[in-house]
């Protein structure tokens, strides 16, 4: 925003940052589920504000370890089972994703 040489005042903003990484939402997936998913595979992202706009995105990491549910999943089933984290990374076009909003992932296990 400023050029070379030129004086920054405390009230005036000098640059702007831009994120040029994809998205991801942090999902987790029960040990019975891990076969039938992969780096790659498709999802679909549903959040509050848009509940019948889901986001497309792809499954883009796995975890190698499991690990106990995490407080934040509410379903009894969940809590007391392992888990393997999973990443869906999202096309975001519309920029409506926010730094921890609650989303949910669906993925087609068949």
């Amino acid at each position: 925003m400023l050029e070379v040489g030129d004086m920054a005042s405390p009230s005036a903003p000098i640059f702007k940052i831009s994120l040029n990484s994809k998205k991801w939402i942090r999902a987790y997936v029960k040990e019975t589920d891990l076969g039938k998913i992969f780096e790659g595979k498709g999802a679909q992202v549903f959040i509050d504000s848009f509940p019948n706009e889901p986001l497309s995105g792809q499954i883009g990491y796995i975890s190698s370890t499991a690990e106990f549910t995490p407080k934040t999943v509410q379903t009894d089933e969940l809590r007391t089972s392992l888990v393997y984290e999973i990443r869906v990374y999202v096309n975001d076009e519309r920029n409506i994703l926010r730094m921890g909003m609650p989303a949910t992932v669906v993925i087609n296990l068949k």
